[in-house]
């Protein structure tokens, strides 16, 4: 019985592109997820709405689900997690961030973002690029992304946060 009900959620499950109407939820998202992630404010939101090379939301039932926020290398993000990857990887889309509510979370919301991002880039980029915190320690997302084939391929400590970097050939 409850697979049936996964099932019917998932068909559920639309991708689209973020709207302005959007940001309060997905701030509201990305503000529960620190320390996994870091605070923003909704001028950097509205920021990445303009900047991101892809920004969409998974919508179940017309709620936002989640989102996933990702970069070119060349952005004008002055990101030194981006900085690290620029010096070693060329042909790359940054995730720099994706967070999914808790209300929708083990029900493919972040594999599916993920999908969809890997069939937008691969025509652009080659990778998949992404640093998880080691410290504070994000156990369930080295597992999540681990599962999709990620690679470690090195750490930093920015001293208030150790990360590590993540990679993964296109598409998924």
């Amino acid at each position: 019985m409850q697979v049936g009900s996964e099932q019917r959620s998932r068909t559920r499950l639309r991708i689209r592109d973020v709207s302005a109407t959007d940001l309060v939820k997905v701030l509201s998202i990305n503000e529960r997820s620190v320390p996994a992630m870091n605070s923003l404010s909704m001028e950097r939101m509205e920021w990445f709405a303009g900047e991101a090379e892809y920004f969409r939301v998974a919508a179940l039932d017309s709620s936002v689900a989640g989102f996933l926020i990702c970069l070119a290398p060349e952005a004008p993000y002055s990101s030194p997690n981006l900085r690290w990857l620029n010096e070693r990887y060329a042909d790359f889309l940054y995730i720099d961030r994706v967070a999914v509510s808790p209300a929708y979370q083990r029900r493919g919301v972040a594999s599916a973002l993920y999908r969809d991002a890997s069939g937008s880039a691969g025509r652009r980029f080659r990778m998949l690029a992404c640093e998880v915190n080691l410290r504070p320690p994000n156990a369930e997302s080295i597992r999540f992304h681990r599962g999709m084939g990620f690679k470690p391929v090195g750490t930093k400590d920015h001293g208030y946060v150790e990360v590590q970097y993540m990679v993964r050939s296109l598409p998924i």
